[in-house]
């Protein structure tokens, strides 16, 4: 009988973050690079859900910016974007709500957060606690 619940949770765990009906439309935000200094950046990496694109770190005079470019993941409930120490979700700053789920997109990074330390950007999917992709800052 436990083999049985363990077995319903896991299946569970795995396909609970699945593609919603409707998907959003992508987003296309530029981002002014000419008074901007590239500081990293990195491909994202698939991880329970396929993800693709870049992420590039910018930095201008007192503020820093993270821009997603092609941009591609799954749809998902609650998809979170979180600076972090780790590909896990014990030590992160949260920066909002993914903005779509293909595109480019920005997102404004308080000035105060170290990115060496922050380094890895996770796609969270909050509500079953799903890591889909990660990109680690280099």
């Amino acid at each position: 009988m436990k083999k049985v619940i363990l077995l319903f949770v896991m299946l569970s765990l795995f396909t609970s973050c699945k593609k919603k009906k409707s998907e959003p439309e992508p987003v296309n935000e530029p981002f002014n690079t000419t008074s901007s200094t590239l500081v990293a950046q990195s491909a994202f990496t698939s991880n329970a859900h396929p993800t693709s694109g870049t992420v590039k770190l910018y930095s201008q005079r007192d503020s820093k910016t993270l821009v997603f470019e092609n941009f591609q993941t799954d749809n998902g409930p609650d998809l979170r974007v979180y600076l972090s120490t780790t590909t896990g979700n014990s030590n992160f700053i949260e920066l909002g709500a993914l903005k779509s789920t293909s595109g480019n997109f920005n997102y404004n990074v308080d000035s105060s957060i170290n990115t060496s330390t922050y380094k890895y950007v996770l796609i969270w999917c909050e509500d079953f606690a799903v890591l889909f992709g990660n990109s680690k800052l280099n």
